[in-house]
């Protein structure tokens, strides 16, 4: 039988594996439900579990789709996602043995395509906001509470956690996984040209859209986690919280060996952590745990890196950990790039202010500094 692990169980795998060899050839359909590993009679007799334990994947239920509802089956060991749709061309790892794990590209389509019941959501909403308007009337409060309805913001914050993955498989760190901790001078697994290529083999869906859209918000080359929060809060549009501003380029080399001919820089090549090539302004990010990583002389080496950018004229802000911590930080840098590139952030209403606040929450706990 095959297992074809996915969502984020598979997000894991990748974490993990990295790459493998490819499945399918050619896209197709999954196999019939019969030889497909459904439910946890499956999971058990094929002894899946031992096989992800020993690539490190140890958490349970496991993420599996299925070809056809009357096969799925969900318990402790197994959640099963219905996929009636196509497998595009070698988007899966083929792990061996009839064990597989989706891609990078299907895992954010799949992400995007994931649905759920939101009937408890819409109670606790009614619940939230009938004690925040006995709360505002019993302290004398003449203005009613900023509410957001919990149906639109939920589908942001999915479009959002699917950007994140999204920007770290196009980007070349990997986020914990199993026992490991945060990987870094990882190799990258996706380009948004690649995700939109799988987007248009599986044809149109509203899964396919969705995950269009995300193709649209992703960030490729982000080095570190707190690079992909700093640059999808500087660049989400306002109506999900983030500032608007337009995509840099991450971590891509400026040519720098005319400075060097000069005497004024050391190397032929600088690579700025985030860079507006045309208005010549960049940003420096500098983090704690990156430079831990990457060892005590990273930050002798991003300094230097920043004064030969501004010796070319280039406006270089200088962001740490400590920018990133606060809102208010974040807002303020924000402030200093729009005046720099020459653009006015967009004004924000009430309703704006609050989804700014909750998606900030939504991608921090998500990473370390």
């Amino acid at each position: 039988m095959h297992a074809f692990v996915s969502h984020w169980s598979a997000s894991d795998v990748l974490r993990l594996v990295g790459e493998a060899p490819r499945w399918p050839e050619s896209a197709r359909l999954l196999p019939p439900a019969k030889d497909c590993v459904s439910g946890r009679r499956d999971f058990r007799k094929c002894r899946i579990g031992e096989r992800l334990d020993s690539l490190g994947l140890a958490a349970r239920p496991v993420d599996l789709i299925v070809p056809a509802k009357s096969a799925r089956s969900s318990g402790g060991l197994v959640r099963a996602h219905l996929w009636s749709g196509i497998v595009p061309q070698r988007s899966m790892l083929d792990l061996g043995g009839g064990l597989l794990s989706c891609g990078a590209e299907l895992i954010v389509i799949q992400l995007c395509s994931a649905q759920s019941k939101l009937d408890a959501l819409l109670d606790a909403h009614a619940s939230a906001v009938r004690a925040e308007a006995e709360l505002a009337a019993g302290l004398g409060l003449e203005e009613g509470p900023t509410i957001d309805h919990p149906l639109k913001w939920e589908r942001i914050r999915r479009l959002i956690a699917a950007a994140v993955v999204a920007c770290e498989f196009a980007g070349t760190y990997r986020l914990p996984a199993g026992e490991k901790n945060v990987s870094y001078r990882a190799s990258r697994l996706m380009s948004s040209a690649s995700l939109a290529s799988a987007i248009a083999e599986m044809g149109e869906t509203s899964g396919t859209r969705r995950a269009a859209r995300v193709c649209d918000l992703t960030l490729e080359g982000s080095a570190s986690p707190m690079e992909t929060v700093l640059g999808l809060m500087l660049t989400l549009p306002v109506e999900y919280g983030g500032f608007g501003i337009e995509r840099p380029q991450l971590n891509c080399p400026v040519d720098v060996s005319s400075c060097r001919e000069e005497g004024l820089a050391d190397r032929d090549v600088v690579t700025p952590d985030f860079l507006w090539p045309e208005q010549r302004v960049a940003i420096e990010y500098d983090s704690d745990e990156f430079h831990a990583a990457r060892g005590a002389g990273q930050s002798a080496r991003d300094a230097t890196r920043a004064n030969i950018l501004t010796t070319l004229g280039y406006r270089v802000f200088r962001a740490t950990s400590r920018t990133v911590r606060a809102p208010e930080g974040v807002a303020l840098l924000a402030r200093q790039v729009s005046h720099a590139l020459g653009i006015s952030l967009e004004p924000t209403t009430p309703l704006q202010e609050l989804r700014r606040r909750k998606l900030y929450l939504e991608l921090m706990p998500r990473t370390k500094a």
